[in-house]
């Protein structure tokens, strides 16, 4: 994580090991809410609003890309917008190494309403599951729902392997084409 210097991705200021043996790191402190209690308090987004969401979140998952990293829980919960408008990607406890994807990618990591389908069928995480991770957090802010829903890992396979998807012209008319 410390090869991870960009303005849209949280800060690391240290990392080490206490004397139980728990890993922990410090980063830096942000002032803000997550885009996830954005939605919850004030509802769904604009689409220009979500556009400049989008390019700031963009940016910050390609440099963990070119940092040879994976995210693997892009979430709203996982993205804050700092006092001052900045939009800040966090918690990496589930980051992946690209040269070393057999370490992680043995098991399901993420929230299954963000995970691709793929990665649901049990393949290997990738840059590609990262991307449309920030699909779906963007589809569910302006439109406070996921393009594919269920209640357990079970049913969110399902709609993705019944293309059950959920249009985003059907539950917001008012969001240009």
């Amino acid at each position: 994580m410390a090869k991870l210097q960009h303005p849209g991705i949280v800060a690391v200021h240290d990392a080490g090991e206490t004397q139980n043996g728990l890993l922990y790191y410090v980063m830096e402190c942000i002032e803000g809410t997550t885009l996830k209690g954005t939605l919850v308090e004030s509802g769904p987004r604009s689409a220009r609003e979500a556009t400049l969401i989008g390019i700031d979140l963009c940016s910050a998952v390609s440099a963990v890309h070119k940092a040879g990293l994976i995210h693997r829980d892009i979430k709203s919960q996982n993205v804050m917008r700092a006092v001052g408008g900045r939009i800040v990607l966090m918690d990496f406890g589930g980051v992946g190494d690209l040269d070393d994807v057999e370490s992680y990618s043995s098991t399901l990591h993420g929230t299954p309403l963000y995970l691709a389908p793929e990665i649901l069928e049990g393949r290997s995480a990738s840059l590609a599951g990262d991307i449309y991770a920030v699909g779906v957090l963007l589809f569910n802010l302006v439109s406070g729902r996921f393009p594919y829903e269920g209640t357990s890992i079970a049913e969110i396979r399902r709609a993705h392997r019944q293309g059950h998807v959920v249009r985003l012209d059907a539950v917001r008319r008012d969001l240009p084409p």
